[in-house]
This record gives structure tokens, C-alpha cells and sequence, in this order.
């Protein structure tokens, strides 16, 4: 699988010189972009890339304004405009089975919370990508501080978006282990815990506790917890999200990591 570092470009670098020699025919294959890491402009890059060809994206794009001296910035106002060309050509590049996954977070401005990746969502389902999922990356060790109307910022959205209902989905290799609690609880069954028990509010929730029983594993929710620290200290943005986004790959893209 083609590694998509390439997507995390700078918009104020000129486009690398290693980008003409990683793709070394004229063809429309792949096979000239597999197992390099590209450094580039994406909007450039990607216009290199061959039609759905590309089994999974995942991005963190520059923040809206917010580190500036590293990005470049985008105007929050402008954002989803500048945002929707790119969003096209990753459409384009992707497989109808693939997935594409945006990790992004609306900042405060002007003392409230901006509206443009709410916006955003909207313009892309305009777009014809389907909203599938939503996960949230509560970030265990957020940056401190106060602000006199908000709580620190503790989670940031990590947006799933494809291209077809039915896509490349393989649950099983991230499943995580069922917990301790299951050496006490499943040891002495009660007759209720043997069969189905309805919910007692009429809910549809009802549960057979004897299911469990031989499972060491359960499928993961939507939450990822991991810290935003890392290796990456000559980065303003450093942060966790290379390995968040390993863990939830292997659920996207067949592979174990």
C-alpha cells in the first residue's frame, strides 16, 4: 500500500525534485510510487497518481491559523473552498473499496467555536463522498491551560469518508481484548445470564451475559485514547497521529500493524 505521507505537504514548499524520479514511467501504473515516501505539494502530487488506485488515505491537514509559521495557513472563512479541489483529486485516486480519513479540529474564533469542518462535511457529501463514520481521538495528555469560556481541547475528530456503502473493512485485525472483567463475572452464571434478558424500560437493548463466555476479544468502539506525544520533537506539530492512524488502518486496509 502506497504510504501517504506524501499528503502531509507543506503548502508553502516548492514540490521536491524526488517527486519527478519516483515515478520513473509515463504509464498510469502504481507500481513506480510503491514502498517511497514523497515529499511534495499534494496538489501537485496527487495529479501524478493513477485512478482508483489508492486503498487508503489518511491526512491531518494544515490547521486553520493556528501555526501559521509552519503551514502557511489557511484562512478559517476560506478553508472549505481551498479544502474541496484537493478532496476531488484524493476522490479520484481512491478505490471504490478504499477509505479516506481526516484528522481535524475546528478552533475557537472570536470566542466561539468555527463552523467550517461542519461546513466542510456538508460540501464534501456534495461532493459525493459518503460520511461513514466518525471516530474521536481522545488525546490522553492535551495541552494545559484555561480560557475563560472553554474546557481544554482533550479530542479531535478523525472523519471516515468513502466512496461506496461497501467498502474494504477488516474488524477483526484490531480487535482488543475483553478485559478482566470477564474472569469474574462470566465465573458463576445465573440462569438470567444463560438466556436473553429483555431490557426491563422496553428498550431493544436486551443482553445474554453467556455470550461472552470463550471470548477473549471484542470488536473496538469508535474512541481512539492515545497521547499526543512523540519522537517527531523538531516538528511544531508533533503528535501521536502517525501511530492513531496505524492502529485504525489495520481495519481499513487488511493489514496488522
Amino acid at each position: 500500500m502506497l504510504v501517504q505521507e506524501l499528503l502531509e505537504g507543506e503548502l508553502t514548499n516548492p514540490v521536491d525534485d524526488g517527486i519527478q524520479s519516483a515515478r520513473k514511467t509515463d504509464d498510469d501504473s502504481i507500481v513506480s510510487f510503491l514502498n517511497q515516501i514523497i515529499e511534495g505539494d499534494n496538489r501537485v502530487v496527487l495529479q501524478r497518481l493513477p485512478a482508483n488506485s489508492i486503498d487508503l488515505i489518511v491526512t491531518s491537514p494544515p490547521y486553520a491559523k493556528q501555526r501559521s509559521k509552519t503551514y502557511g495557513g489557511v484562512d478559517p472563512n476560506h478553508y472549505v473552498e481551498w479544502f474541496l479541489p484537493i478532496a476531488e483529486d484524493l476522490k479520484r485516486v481512491l478505490k471504490p473499496s478504499g477509505s479516506f480519513i481526516l484528522n481535524i479540529k475546528e478552533p475557537a474564533v472570536n470566542g466561539e467555536r468555527h463552523t467550517f469542518v461542519l461546513e466542510l462535511i456538508i460540501e464534501l457529501r456534495k461532493q459525493g463522498w459518503l460520511w461513514t463514520e466518525e471516530y474521536c481521538w481522545h488525546k490522553k495528555n492535551s495541552f494545559p491551560g484555561k480560557w475563560s469560556n472553554r474546557f481544554r481541547d482533550g479530542w479531535e475528530r478523525c472523519l471516515h469518508f468513502t466512496r461506496e456503502k461497501k467498502f474494504a473493512m477488516y474488524q477483526e485485525a484490531v480487535m482488543v481484548p475483553t478485559g478482566s472483567w470477564a474472569d469474574s463475572r462470566l465465573k458463576n452464571l445465573s440462569e438470567t445470564d444463560k438466556r436473553r434478558d429483555n431490557s426491563k424500560v422496553g428498550s431493544p437493548f436486551g443482553k445474554k451475559v453467556a455470550n461472552w463466555v470463550g471470548r477473549d476479544l471484542a470488536y473496538p468502539d469508535n474512541v481512539i485514547h492515545m497521547a499526543t506525544e512523540c519522537g517527531n520533537r523538531g516538528h511544531r506539530g508533533k503528535s501521536m497521529i502517525g501511530t492513531v492512524f496505524c492502529l485504525k488502518a489495520g481495519m481499513l486496509s487488511g493489514h496488522e500493524f
